[in-house]
C-alpha cells in the first residue's frame, strides 16, 4: 500500500511537473510572439518617421537658361540641389559598377528637344571610397547639374525624373530619393 501511495505522489509530480512546464512554454511563446509584434510596429513608424524626414534632405530647383527660345535653339537645363549639412550627393560623372550609386537623370517627352551630349555635373567633390576602393564624386550643401538641349518644336516641355542617392557623413545611413522635374 505505501508502494502504491509513493508511486501515485510521484506520477501527480510528474504530472504537475509536465503541466507545468507546458504551461511555461505556452506562456513563454506568447510572449515571443508579443515582442516579435511590437518590434515589427516599433520598425514601422520608425521608418515611417524616418522617410518623412528625408523628404527635407534636399531641395531641387529645375530651371533653364534662356526664357525666351524658338526652335533651333539650344539652351542649358539647370538642375540645383542645396544639400542639408552632414549628409552628400553622389554626384553623375562616375561608374556605379560597384560603391556609391550615381544620381541618374531621365527625360521625357524628347519629341519637343533633343539631348546635346550628357548630363553634366559642375564642380564636384572627388574622393576614393576606402572600403570599395573606387573613386567617385559627390556634393555637399549646394549641387549643380546641366544638360544642354536643342529646342525642336515651340513651347517646349521639359520633364523627367533624377534619381540618386543621398548619405549621412556622421552615421553612414544613405537614402535613395526620386523627384520628378518640368520646366518650360
Amino acid at each position: 500500500m505505501k508502494q502504491l501511495q509513493s508511486l501515485r505522489k510521484r506520477c501527480t509530480l510528474q504530472l504537475f511537473i509536465a503541466l507545468y512546464l507546458k504551461l511555461l512554454a505556452s506562456l513563454i511563446s506568447r510572449i515571443i510572439i508579443m515582442i516579435n509584434k511590437l518590434i515589427v510596429f516599433l520598425l514601422i513608424i520608425m521608418s515611417s518617421a524616418y522617410a518623412q524626414e528625408t523628404k527635407d534632405i534636399s531641395k531641387w530647383k529645375v530651371s533653364v537658361s534662356k526664357n525666351s527660345v524658338k526652335p533651333g535653339d539650344e539652351i542649358e537645363v539647370v538642375f540645383s540641389a542645396d544639400i542639408n549639412k552632414d549628409w552628400k550627393l553622389y554626384s553623375s560623372d562616375f561608374k556605379g559598377d560597384i560603391g556609391p550609386l550615381p544620381t541618374e537623370f531621365k527625360f521625357t517627352g524628347t519629341e519637343h528637344y533633343k539631348l546635346l551630349g550628357d548630363i553634366t555635373a559642375v564642380s564636384p567633390l572627388k574622393t576614393v571610397d576606402p572600403i570599395w576602393d573606387v573613386a567617385y564624386t559627390y556634393f555637399l550643401e549646394k549641387a549643380e547639374f546641366r544638360q544642354k538641349i536643342k529646342i525642336v518644336k515651340k513651347d517646349a516641355l521639359v520633364k523627367g525624373t533624377i534619381k540618386g542617392l543621398l548619405c549621412n557623413n556622421k552615421d553612414g545611413i544613405c537614402v535613395p530619393f526620386q523627384e520628378t522635374f518640368q520646366v518650360n
